[in-house]
């Protein structure tokens, strides 16, 4: 135990020695020596660590960063960092990778090496060397992609694509030759360009794919996304319409059209498609809540146009959407505050009709006055419970604060109003 001991001091004052004479040669010589060695024996895992230390102090030496040798070296040590990581997998699937930038290190070294090469074999060992760098690059962007390191997995994916491409320009076989793998790699190149906010490269990678017919609906989709955000909105329409026509039942390009139609006002044409996309989705909260607001609108357009037995049948929709959105969460925030709104507009809307009542006093028409005033209140007690139940989930909410103090204000329980009346003064503090 001693003696393992004294040959791994001696070791690490090796290694500092060559640091204090800052010697780029003798590091270059160990670090090659310490590469073979664990390439020999993947135990001596002390040995590859070794050889990064040196081969990162050589290749910034002025004369050793302009030899192919140090860069082909370092992205061979680079390569075995990211192998290394694999191997430790097989026995630990949660093993973190201590070196997540290996492969696009070893990208880099190989590609100066390409850089520097002044002979064939550097030319072969540094093309060679990309290629198996592929296989780390893509590890890398995999598992970013997964801790939803968007940033971290597109570039990683992308240096895929380089290399690729690389390889190509020098008559070189890829790992890509294969069609099939070569558009997978553009299509998560493509998704992870698109989530970490690279527009134009996702758009160029769904471009691509789109023209070769790739048989993927997230490409249309991301296009989609993509024309959007860059406030091309004939083109987003039109890719959104095309992709819906060649995949009808896919739900992310069915969701981006309900959204993209409640965006600019398609009310009427929303129920078909929500009515579809739950038939598919029966569970999704989210999708009954929306149903139930387009029927709650289109409740207030037939009210506006004098036909209360439309206005009626849409409330009852709006009405039942709600309440198995709230089935299928009972805690949420938006089903209790709009089943609330509900009740609120309907009773609302009946303020015109006394208004339009106000001018007759005759006892007919001080009757009808009566009667219509009741049921608002009556719609408006309807409205409390719920607007009370969406202020227990959410007490800081302005918009729950205002309705229950005019709700409390129109029954004439001036505590009550003037309660919520101050709690709106702290939510919405008085411009000076």
């Amino acid at each position: 135990m001693k003696k393992l001991a004294l040959i791994g001091l001696m070791s690490t004052l090796f290694v500092t020695m060559i640091f204090a004479q800052g010697d780029p040669k003798k590091a270059f010589k160990r670090a090659k020596s310490n590469l073979g060695t664990y390439n020999l024996d993947q135990k001596k895992i002390d040995k590859l660590l070794e050889a990064k230390k040196l081969i990162d102090f050589a290749s910034k030496d002025a004369d050793y960063s302009q030899k192919s040798k140090t860069w082909n070296l370092k992205g061979s040590i680079y390569n075995a960092l990211s192998s290394s990581v694999q191997i430790q997998r097989i026995s630990d699937p949660s093993y973190k990778d201590p070196y997540p930038e290996a492969g696009s290190v070893a990208y880099e070294s190989f590609k100066n090496g390409l850089k520097f090469a002044e002979k064939k074999y550097q030319k072969a060992d540094a093309l060679k060397g990309m290629s198996e760098a592929i296989s780390a690059v893509s590890n890398a962007g995999i598992q970013a992609y997964t801790n939803r390191e968007f940033p971290a997995a597109y570039k990683a994916f992308n240096i895929g694509l380089e290399i690729h491409k690389l390889l190509k320009d020098n008559g070189k076989k890829s790992p890509f030759d294969d069609k099939a793998q070569l558009q997978n790699q553009l299509y998560i190149t493509g998704l992870a360009a698109l989530s970490s906010k690279n527009l134009p490269e996702a758009g160029e990678l769904f471009t691509q794919l789109k023209e070769a017919n790739f048989d993927k609906p997230e490409i249309y989709d991301g296009l989609y996304k993509v024309k959007l955000a860059q406030k091309d909105t004939t083109a987003a329409r039109a890719i959104l319409d095309e992709g819906i026509k060649k995949y009808p039942s896919n739900k992310a390009l069915m969701y981006s059209q309900i959204n993209d139609y409640l965006a600019t006002g398609k009310i009427a044409e929303l129920v078909g498609k929500l009515q579809n996309a739950i038939s598919g989705d029966k569970t999704n909260a989210s999708l009954h809540a929306t149903l139930g607001n387009v029927y709650d609108q289109l409740s207030q357009k037939a009210y506006s146009a004098g036909d209360k037995t439309e206005a009626g049948k849409q409330f009852d929709l709006a009405k039942a959407s709600y309440e198995k959105a709230l089935e299928l969460e009972p805690k949420n925030f938006t089903s209790v505050y709009s089943l609330g709104t509900l009740y609120y507009n309907k009773a609302a809307n009946m303020s015109s009709q006394l208004k339009a009542l106000e001018s007759d006093m005759s006892k007919s028409g001080m009757a009808k006055y009566d009667a219509v005033k009741k049921t608002m209140n009556d719609v408006f007690s309807e409205a409390l419970p719920y607007f009370l139940q969406a202020e227990q989930l959410e007490n800081k909410d302005a918009n729950t604060i205002i309705a229950l103090k005019e709700i409390y204000a129109r029954k004439n329980n001036t505590a009550k109003a003037t309660e919520y009346s101050d709690k709106l003064k702290q939510l919405v503090p008085a411009e000076k």
